[in-house]
């Protein structure tokens, strides 16, 4: 770690200086809340603290929640590195040199070396603001800032100047101690842009990037001369505080030996410290930058806290591993004021604990040392951390032991009939299970067997016995009967254990049935009062069916049968399956008919049973369960026989069927064709069928086709969606469940955006399906001519391969089709989209740099600045599902601030990739 000395600098100044730090340094805390206040730092002179001690703060107003530098920031205000101004701290601002030059003498913790403005001598040539004067004459003593690099340029003051990606890295590198290595490495980066990298500058970027605390932007580049935010800045010097050890006011870092709610002691080089924790404390790990919660903090682990006043605005776990060990086996006896001896096979291991070391009975209750019987098992546990190996505390942990306690079930064993809890304590306990020890689950007597691991429980224990186990929340557990009957709605079913008893279970709205390793409905399932089907049944923790499993099946099942004669003097149906293979079976006033008209009775079905007609049953032997007459046939076409007049359909299960139709009377729709026949119905189409019901004939036909729209507007309240394609719009009615995204997951309206790019299923001419286009946004990685193959590093940071010897590609440039992937090379921003057809469409961006001006949340406009009088365009749409990103972290265009510098990547003169640089 690096210490840092006083250096004599070129213009021979040397010797103390004198310690006045400006009032702007206090970051002061809110003594209610815990959050942290803070004071500007931008200003040109040394202003009086913004805030009282009294003062709650709740964070920065312009950091929201899940902001990527979140964690950054918050650890930096909390250690006084980085201030704020009037509750923002604007973190999408370019910061200048002197304000770098600040934060890295914050960083080092070198505040306490600053001298006053007045005594502050920088070099001729070199200015800054009178508040930053003292630091940039501190760095200069501390060798972070060199005078001879250093200068005012182009009549602009050295201070105001941004700092650049490239110095920043430099006075970063030096800031921690590293400038050897730095020098030591002055080779190429691996940088596409390397040549633009100073020489001097090269060692410092590659130590920089070694280290973890530096990265390259887009296309493998480091922009060394781009600008740097305040966002970036607090990253920078975040990371970098692993190769440095200050010492920050209110900052501690050592090992949790006290927690409460609300308090928060660190044991640290000998002394402890309480830290409060209010509403306004923020948690983090730190191998991660997503926010944790005060419940993540766990005694005897390593944490940083940092705040004034001792709260807590910032607390990072360090390590998670408990600091600690424990000591298990036979209490012997004590002896003395401080000796505890434990029993061995061979020896009699002692331990010596102090008056702070607790003793716990097997409930967690505080016990006399002298109430410990020899015999009894014990735990000891030990902390590692101090180097005095102190006994923290000892807990009995078996005995002969009678109580009543809650925890959950770690583990059954029911060859050797014993149950092992989790007390409410945290202790591990094992205890005999025997024939008097009743397991109750809200009104089921349960076989120790049906306990489950994780369950919860509350449990009642008689000389180390199990007498009552009572479950209080059950997890997952399964159960197999007999299915003996299923609610019309669906929302209950009974079974049949096997003890011929008849139980009745809630079935879970989204509960899955699986049939013969398929996914099935509560429908399909065969109920019968003897030979229903064998289930079993996944319970979750409020005893409620969440899966049912046909595991054997009694009954026959045929799909897709066909009618050969029905006799409705003795209910003999006369069915051939899809082989070719005759069934006889009994209709009677038992048997279930399924049918949209929920008034039939066999009476009123009997007309209905004419040869040809398909049908859907069950049966057990003879009997017939259930049965459903087809109306409506949807598969592919397999040909269409004008001399036989018969269509014949591929359905989905691969049963091949041929309907019959008329000369005249069948109704044909296509989306998109005018009075449509017969004629246009082709091979390989898709198709729903129906049928007339008094006959077997086709009534109607309704072909199935994909096209890709764009959204120009939803009305989820009249189910309406407004799309566009090729000039052509149209409004249908679209049913909410039917809109998927691109894997086929239901998103409804609100999953939609306008312009969102989507491919509509029309069944005839009604929209049966909507499903987000598979549209992907990014950088061609490469493009194989042998493979005839294009990969894009898509904007989730995945490389996405597209074949065109699978699929056809077509590529859009400049608004116009061009043929073949030879137009495609590496480097260029695109957009993806998988068409209907399963081919792919690129279209090729162009980029534009400017310097951002505003944008307009309400009209999704990006405006840029352009030279006064110009005629160039100034304001450009901005895509629903534009990529808005920083290298390759991803960023909200909110963030931006005037004059940063940005490349849009247009098409039609709409945004889809915004790039600052």
């Amino acid at each position: 770690m690096q210490q840092f000395k006083y250096n004599r600098r070129p213009n021979g100044k040397s010797g103390t200086v004198s310690k006045v730090v400006p009032a702007v340094l206090a970051v002061v805390m809110g003594a209610s809340g815990g959050g942290f206040a803070l004071a500007a730092e931008t200003t040109t002179t040394a202003p009086s603290a913004a805030v009282t001690a009294s003062t709650a703060f709740t964070g920065f107003s312009d950091v929201k929640s899940g902001y990527w530098a979140e964690k950054h920031i918050y650890k930096l205000a909390a250690q006084g590195i980085v201030l704020g101004q009037n509750g923002q701290f604007k973190p999408g601002d370019n910061i200048t040199r002197q304000e770098a030059v600040t934060m890295a003498i914050r960083f080092i913790g070198a505040e306490k070396e600053l001298g006053s403005i007045e005594s502050a001598a920088l070099p001729k040539g070199l200015t800054a603001n009178n508040y930053f004067k003292p630091y940039v004459d501190l760095a200069l003593d501390k060798g972070i800032l060199k005078s001879g690099e250093e200068s005012d340029k182009d009549g602009k003051s050295w201070g105001t100047q941004p700092a650049s990606r490239e110095w920043v890295t430099k006075i970063l590198v030096r800031a921690i101690g590293k400038e050897a290595d730095a020098l030591a490495s002055s080779g190429a980066t691996s940088f596409a842009d390397n040549s633009d990298i100073a020489a001097g500058s090269l060692g410092y970027v590659s130590t920089a990037v070694k280290l973890g605390i530096a990265q390259g932007v887009e296309n493998n580049k480091f922009n060394p001369a781009g600008s740097v935010t305040r966002a970036q800045m607090a990253t920078f010097f975040s990371r970098a505080e692993n190769y440095i050890t200050p010492t920050y006011a209110g900052t501690a870092t050592g090992i949790v030996t006290g927690l409460t709610a609300n308090s928060l002691t660190l044991f640290a080089n000998g002394t402890s410290t309480t830290y409060t924790l209010g509403a306004g404390t923020v948690y983090y790990a730190a191998d991660s930058d997503v926010k944790s919660q005060a419940s993540a903090l766990k005694l005897y682990t390593k944490v940083m806290a940092a705040g004034t006043g001792q709260q807590a605005a910032y607390v990072e776990t360090v390590d998670a591993n408990a600091q600690v060990e424990t000591i298990t086996g036979e209490f012997d006896r004590i002896t003395g004021s401080n000796t505890l001896w434990l029993k061995t096979e061979n020896d009699y291991p002692k331990y010596t604990f102090d008056p702070a070391t607790v003793f716990l009975d097997q409930n967690g209750n505080k016990i006399d040392s002298k109430n410990i019987n020899a015999g009894s098992r014990v735990s000891l546990l030990r902390e590692t951390y101090s180097g005095n190996g102190a006994i923290l505390s000892v807990q009995i942990t078996s005995g002969n032991v009678s109580k009543t306690d809650t925890g959950s079930v770690s583990a059954v064993d029911t060859t050797n009939g014993t149950v092992t809890f989790i007390s409410s304590t945290g202790l591990s306990e094992q205890y005999k299970l025997d024939s008097g020890s009743i397991i109750r689950y809200q009104n089921e007597i349960l076989a120790s067997a049906d306990l489950k691991t994780g369950s919860k429980v509350r449990y009642t224990i008689e000389n180390n016995t199990v007498r009552t186990i009572e479950v209080t929340e059950s997890v997952e557990r399964t159960l197999t009967a007999s299915l003996y009957q299923t609610s019309p709605d669906g929302s209950t079913l009974t079974y049949q254990t096997s003890a011929g008893t008849l139980e009745v279970k809630l079935v879970a709205s989204n509960a899955v049935v699986v049939i013969n390793g398929k996914t099935a409905a509560l429908k399909d399932l065969i109920a019968d009062k003897t030979q229903g089907d064998r289930i079993e049944l996944t319970l979750n923790g409020n005893g409620e069916v969440t899966r049912i499993t046909v595991k054997e099946r009694l009954a026959t099942q045929l799909a897709n049968a066909t009618i050969s004669s029905y006799d409705a003097s003795t209910g003999v149906l006369a069915v051939i399956d899809s082989t070719g293979k005759p069934y006889a079976f009994t209709l009677d006033a038992n048997t279930k008919l399924n049918d949209s008209n929920s008034t039939l009775t066999l009476k009123g079905v009997e007309p209905l049973l004419i040869k040809g007609r398909g049908l859907n049953l069950s049966a057990v032997g003879s009997r017939l369960l259930s049965m459903s007459i087809i109306y409506k046939y949807e598969g592919t076409v397999e040909q269409v026989n004008g001399a036989s007049m018969l269509i014949g359909l591929k359905l989905d299960d691969g049963t091949s069927i041929k309907l019959p139709y008329g000369t005249s009377g069948t109704f044909v729709q296509v989306y998109g064709v005018t009075n449509a026949t017969l004629n246009n119905v082709k091979v390989g189409d898709r198709v729903v069928a129906s049928l007339y019901t008094d006959r077997v004939a086709l009534q109607s036909v309704a072909v199935q086709t994909t096209q890709q729209f764009r959204v120009t507007s939803t009305s989820p309240s009249t189910n309406r969606l407004s799309l566009e394609r090729s000039g052509t719009s149209i409004t249908p009615y679209v049913d909410n469940a039917t809109i998927v995204n691109a894997q086929g997951q239901q998103i409804g309206f609100s999953g939609l955006t306008v312009g969102s790019m989507v491919d509509v299923t029309f069944t005839g001419s009604d929209v049966s399906k909507v499903r987000l286009s598979d549209s992907v946004i990014g950088t061609i990685q490469s493009v194989d001519p042998g493979s005839r193959s294009v990969t894009v590093q898509t904007s989730s940071g995945t490389a996405r391969t597209y074949s065109a010897a699978v699929q056809p590609i077509t590529v859009n440039q400049n608004g116009s089709n061009v043929s073949g992937i030879s137009t495609l090379s590496a480097g260029q921003h695109v957009q993806a989209v998988v068409q209907p057809d399963g081919s792919t469409s690129f279209t090729v961006f162009q980029a534009l740099t400017k310097s951002f001006w505003k944008y307009d949340a309400f009209t999704q406009t990006v405006y840029v600045k352009i030279t006064p009088g110009s005629s160039e365009n100034n304001m450009f749409k901005l895509s629903p599902d534009a990529w808005v990103h920083q290298g390759t972290a991803n960023i909200s265009v909110q963030s931006l601030a005037g004059d940063d510098k940005i490349v849009l990547y247009l098409n039609n003169n709409v945004v889809y990739e915004l790039v600052k640089q």
